[in-house]
């Protein structure tokens, strides 16, 4: 039985229905029936979807699980819990993740550098409680870089705006948006913003274009 009502918050409600019945002697009959509708609906839960960035080189081969820092774990944890409560709603949805590098290096190492971030992704979401199989991937090389111009839209819509030494140094800012996982939502399609974590405590880590040690990547996890 669904309510009249559309709009979110508790429902009480009584619906009344007349029923007319009638026989092959010519007989008919008529009754009401009423029926009381309680409950509440519920707003459709939220998934936040954020793009997840990594430090330049990382993960490695080596060490695959290396890379992904404690802002962007937190993003993560987030997306985890909001799309758990979503397939409530809707058992049939999906997170398709897509993973980029930056144009340095050849294409090939790009691709797999790319493909060792989306499997990072893929593994701490599954490790948060969603189904592998809700989990679609890809990873490119160097094809589908943002462009430059994209990236000066996106850090002037960032509600945290970034310092001025990265508004100076825009090069290894373009570099540092190409170093991301982006998750889209299905079937609603609806993507991840890609606003850089300008306020995080480890940005400057994911920033920089050099390769960060290994041993300050390990404190920022």
């Amino acid at each position: 039985m669904k309510p009249t009502q559309t709009t979110n918050g508790p429902v009480d409600e009584t619906v009344k229905y007349t029923l007319a019945a009638t026989n092959a002697c010519g007989g008919s009959d008529t009754k009401t029936a009423a029926v009381h509708i309680t409950g509440s609906i519920e707003p459709i839960p939220d998934v936040l979807l954020h793009s997840v960035f990594f430090p330049t080189d990382y993960p490695t081969k080596e060490n695959p699980s290396l890379g992904l820092v404690r802002s962007q774990q937190e993003a993560l944890e987030a997306l985890g819990t909001g799309f758990t409560k979503y397939l409530e709603y809707d058992p049939d949805a999906k997170l398709s993740l897509a993973a980029y590098a930056d144009e340095r290096g050849p294409d090939k190492y790009n691709r797999n550098l790319s493909e060792l971030r989306v499997q990072r992704v893929k593994e701490f979401l599954v490790s948060k409680g969603i189904v592998e199989a809700k989990i679609e991937t890809s990873a490119y090389g160097q094809e589908k870089q943002l462009e430059k111009s994209t990236v000066i839209e996106l850090q002037t819509q960032n509600p945290n705006q970034p310092p001025e030494t990265r508004v100076k140094n825009f090069r290894a800012t373009w570099l540092a948006y190409n170093r991301r996982v982006d998750v889209v939502l299905i079937p609603t399609n609806r993507e991840s913003l890609r606003f850089y974590p300008n306020n995080a405590p480890d940005s400057d880590l994911l920033w920089q274009r050099a390769k960060p040690e290994v041993q300050l990547v390990e404190q920022n996890q």
